[in-house]
């Protein structure tokens, strides 16, 4: 006959089991951020590692670049602006998880053109991810039929291209929905 489980006993077994499941949370790895990180992350594991998530880089970026995740990382994705490398991020990081980094070499990311999306791949006359970087990196070329294509040896990953596109901001679908020209940390 087994006796009944006191109160006592009860909240420690209860403690016990919220204690391992704290920290097997706390000490599983975690998956590896997929989004453009913010100019002078080292590397996504360390990033993901050392950043605090205390939002001090989006606040100080002067062109409203850097977006949060819904757990705090930083990330960019070009729909509200393009990063400029002006580097305040780094400046203001307190845990080092982004440094200063030489902006003419800075590379966060690439530009990837859907084709199936792009207005200039399907109607024609669109060229405004070309014009956008242009005046930047000249990374967007245009063939003979002026369709889009980026150089990934020019690209920087800024996002001045998703910003421009007309597609990438398309009212009522969600960020991902509809874009013609996204940014992925490809090779960066």
């Amino acid at each position: 006959m087994t006796k009944p489980l006191s109160r006592r006993n009860f909240i420690r077994i209860a403690g016990c089991a919220a204690t391992g499941a704290v920290a097997f949370t706390f000490l599983r790895p975690q998956p590896v951020f997929a989004r453009v990180l913010p100019p002078g992350a080292v590397s996504p594991e360390k990033f993901q590692a050392a950043c605090l998530r205390c939002g001090k880089c989006a606040l100080i970026c002067p062109r409203q670049t850097i977006e949060l995740s819904n757990d705090g990382l930083p990330y960019i994705d070009g729909l509200h602006n393009y990063c400029d490398f002006c580097m305040r991020c780094a400046e203001v990081c307190p845990a080092g998880a982004l440094i200063r980094i030489n902006p003419k070499i800075a590379k966060i990311g690439e530009a990837v053109i859907d084709r199936d999306r792009c207005i200039a791949w399907q109607w024609h006359g669109c060229r405004l991810c070309a014009e956008a970087c242009a005046k930047l990196q000249q990374a967007i070329w245009l063939d003979n039929d002026l369709r889009p294509h980026v150089d990934i040896y020019r690209c920087n990953g800024c996002g001045a291209c998703v910003h421009a596109c007309p597609q990438s901001a398309r009212e009522g679908s969600s960020k991902q929905e509809g874009r013609a020209v996204s940014l992925h940390r490809g090779s960066a």
